[in-house]
């Protein structure tokens, strides 16, 4: 299981460049794994934990972090789907909607 989480974050730090900004395509992307893990049986601590590792910390800067801590609870608790949370994003940078 730990396994599944520190490919989570490996896959997390490759797909998000260093100190540019999220897009939402990442978000999404983290929001969609997030939901993987849940199904998988990984806990949400130990999903939250991995993102405040030494190296998840060099790579985003505090509210980067913040936002993905957020997106992953949200979506691994249900309270939003991962559709809601693209379309919100989209919406909320000018975007089109799905």
């Amino acid at each position: 299981m730990l396994t599944r989480v520190l490919f989570f974050v490996a896959g997390i730090a490759v797909v998000f460049p260093a100190h540019a900004e999220l897009t939402c395509e990442q978000i999404v992307a983290s929001a969609q794994t997030a939901v993987t893990l849940r199904d998988q049986g990984v806990t949400l601590s130990l999903v939250l934990a991995e993102t405040e590792s030494t190296a998840m910390r060099e790579r985003f800067r505090p509210d980067e972090l913040a936002m993905l801590r957020r997106t992953i609870r949200l979506s691994y608790t249900g309270e939003v789907s991962v559709y809601e949370l693209s379309d919100s994003c989209a919406e909320s940078r000018g975007g089109k909607k799905r």
